[in-house]
């Protein structure tokens, strides 16, 4: 019945007009099919179920169907109904809406080569047999499925007896953002309650809500050399003006910040200090405390991704920015995603109270209510340990992953590659030697059904980067090796093995 109801809207019948019945219908279908509001192939409604909607005798809608069938805007298949024709000439196919042009100018950026890729990587997702070396993302096929199923049906009870549902999500963010506040406290050091959380959903809008409270068109913001791509796009859509903080193997090249502030009107800092993306890197302990000085003296704010904070694999995770104590100036941006897979879409942005507020109002204009069950889910799964029981499992998984991946790297190029293994993360940052053109590496890769991205794409200034960023953590130890054999074809094709 539901889709019974988008057939009246297109056959209106003038019931005191001259014209027979079964002509209106006929000539209504013609002008719905004409102006694309029917579409090639579609399934109209059966001659009975027309004739009800109508109020017609059903003889007047099978002469209808016959008239605009002879003029070869119908067909009918035995046993299947009645169609728009597939086979309409030229001249009398619709001509899609789409297809006009908009009557305003639209305020558009440039395509970054990073959201480029992704429509690449959406092209190869059905293919048999693709691979992809990604960012760095979890596997999903090692998810606790029993488990989670048990504690979504779980939390869709409660949620439902409790009324929540109904009343949005107040009660089931505040749940989750006291486990989240206990789980920070307790593994990250940071000394917060409920009232220091916002939640939302993904790192990308948290980015977003952060930049838009404290930045203003014109603001320069700090930003490392390589970086993550949609953090310093969204910086730029909000009219900053971005400067580059060099790397070495120690993380973020702190010493220069001094100088910046001093030539720019800094106002805010955007790093990835625990596991640098997409170096992977982390801060060395000194430059973070001479970090958060720079910030008190220049009254800069720190925007604190902490990447990959769970998984880590040699001694204990570096303690966050955020949790020093004598702190003012650090806006920190976590997420559950990364543990728990993309499907599950729950970061949050730990501030002071007041900031906090700011980005609620925010938050509210742009998503509205959280999901109510997903987020009493996710407490529970915290609560219960449940979480850190699945992430124990994988770390150990991911740490042997990325082992491998080590070792096939090292076997297929040798020493014309610079390799250093993170104290944790899901991916390796690879170095090439100059005879070797990453760039041309990667289209070859994509030839042989591997989707890889270039170095270049993580430069906000566009520079060449002969690297790759290899993800190890959701490929299965077979793909792994796959992959890498596929990227060592791609180097024999590019010196003419092949």
């Amino acid at each position: 019945m539901v889709q019974m109801r988008k057939w009246q809207p297109l056959l209106k019948l003038d019931r005191a007009g001259q014209r027979p019945s079964y002509r209106q219908i006929a000539e209504g279908l013609v002008a719905a099919i004409a102006d694309g509001r029917l579409r090639p192939g579609e399934l109209l409604p059966g001659s009975r179920e027309m004739a009800q909607l109508l109020k017609v005798n059903r003889k007047t809608v099978i002469l209808a169907y016959e008239e605009a069938a002879t003029k070869g805007w119908l067909h009918s298949e035995q046993r299947r109904g009645t169609f728009v024709s597939q086979h309409l000439a030229p001249a009398t196919s619709p001509t899609p809406a789409a297809g006009q042009p908009f009557a305003l100018a639209l305020l558009e950026a440039p395509a970054t080569p990073y959201f480029a890729h992704g429509e690449q990587v959406t092209a190869h997702c059905d293919r048999p047999g693709a691979l992809f070396f990604d960012n760095g993302t979890s596997d999903h096929r090692l998810l606790p499925q029993a488990v989670l199923h048990r504690y979504y049906r779980k939390a869709l009870r409660s949620s439902f007896a409790s009324n929540t549902v109904r009343h949005g999500s107040e009660s089931s963010s505040r749940y989750l953002r006291g486990a989240l506040a206990d789980m920070l406290r307790h593994q990250r050091g940071m000394n917060i309650g409920a009232e220091h959380i916002c939640l939302t959903q993904g790192v990308q809008m948290s980015l977003y809500l952060v930049a838009s409270a404290v930045l203003k068109p014109g603001d320069t913001v700090l930003i490392e050399r390589l970086s993550y791509p949609p953090a310093w796009e969204i910086f730029r859509q909000l009219g900053a003006r971005l400067v580059t903080v060099d790397l070495d193997e120690e993380g973020c090249r702190v010493d220069q910040v001094d100088a910046l502030c001093r030539l720019h009107n800094v106002r805010a800092m955007y790093i990835t200090p625990h596991h640098q993306f997409p170096t992977t890197v982390s801060l060395h302990v000194g430059r973070r405390q001479q970090l958060l000085e720079l910030a008190r003296q220049h009254a800069f704010c720190v925007i604190e991704e902490d990447y990959d904070h769970e998984f880590h694999y040699a001694g204990q995770p570096y303690p966050p920015l955020a949790s020093d104590r004598r702190q003012r100036h650090v806006i920190y941006v976590g997420s559950l995603s990364k543990a728990l897979g993309s499907t599950f879409r729950c970061s949050y942005i730990v501030a002071p109270p007041p900031v906090v507020a700011v980005l609620e109002r925010q938050a509210a204009l742009m998503l509205g209510q959280g999901d109510a069950v997903m987020q009493r889910m996710l407490a529970d799964l915290i609560i219960d340990g449940e979480l850190s029981k699945h992430l124990r499992r994988v770390c150990a998984e991911y740490r042997r992953r990325r082992e491998i991946l080590a070792g096939c790297l090292r076997a297929a190029f040798g020493e014309r590659i610079v390799l250093r293994e993170p104290e944790g993360g899901q991916a390796l940052w690879v170095r090439f030697d100059d005879t070797i053109d990453v760039d041309q590496l990667v289209s070859h890769a994509l030839e042989l059904n591997l989707v890889v991205r270039s170095g270049r794409q993580f430069s906000p200034l566009g520079e060449r980067e002969n690297a790759l960023r290899l993800g190890f953590a959701s490929l299965s130890a077979e793909e792994i090796v796959q992959a890498t054999e596929r990227l060592g074809r791609a180097w024999g094709r590019m010196k003419g093995d092949d």
